[in-house]
């Protein structure tokens, strides 16, 4: 190999490796780290009566943060060390579709609760944190159901503890 192919090659690797880098150190200083203190709200969802023999409405209220924007998203609850017993975070998205969310650096299990409108259609309850070194690649995902606008994750346990079901309403209150 000439001496001009070794120097481009060397150059090229460089280049590489610095790309590399570079992107590793972008994604840490955006993703790398929990959200910053986000806009509040209480959020309270009510039982619906299936019937006579439900007689009573309860409801369940929490105060939590808004992740509204892609970024804000995209970090949710990562890194946290744990969440107050009525706090929680609700993704707010611009339309209804099948929603995805995974629990990448997630130090707590959760409940994810499916809101189209201002109606729970659905929850995935229990989800787990990953085990320790599993890569992006293998971490499982978990689907809503259709026309999904909003998402609230809160601790796990909370939807069996207040009873939650498909079809009770929903109720966000002003951005504090």
């Amino acid at each position: 190999m000439s001496h001009g192919k070794k120097i481009m090659f060397i150059s090229l690797g460089t280049v590489l490796i610095l790309f590399v880098i570079a992107i590793g150190a972008w994604w840490h200083l955006f993703f790398g780290q929990a959200n910053p203190p986000l806009s509040r709200t209480d959020v309270s969802i009510t039982n619906v009566p299936l019937g006579a023999d439900q007689l009573s409405i309860d409801s369940a209220k929490f105060n939590i943060e808004v992740a509204s924007t892609s970024m804000e998203q995209t970090r949710g609850l990562s890194y946290r060390a744990s969440l107050g017993e009525n706090d929680g975070m609700l993704f707010i998205f611009n339309t209804g579709s099948v929603q995805t969310f995974w629990m990448k650096d997630m130090n707590f299990p959760l409940d994810m609760i499916w809101i189209s409108g201002n109606i729970v259609d659905g929850f995935a309850q229990n989800v787990p944190t990953p085990a320790s070194g599993t890569p992006l690649w293998s971490l499982p995902t978990y689907a809503s159901p259709a026309n999904i606008d909003k998402v609230l994750e809160v601790n796990a346990g909370t939807v069996a503890k207040y009873n939650i079901k498909v079809g009770d309403s929903v109720t966000i209150g002003p951005l504090q």
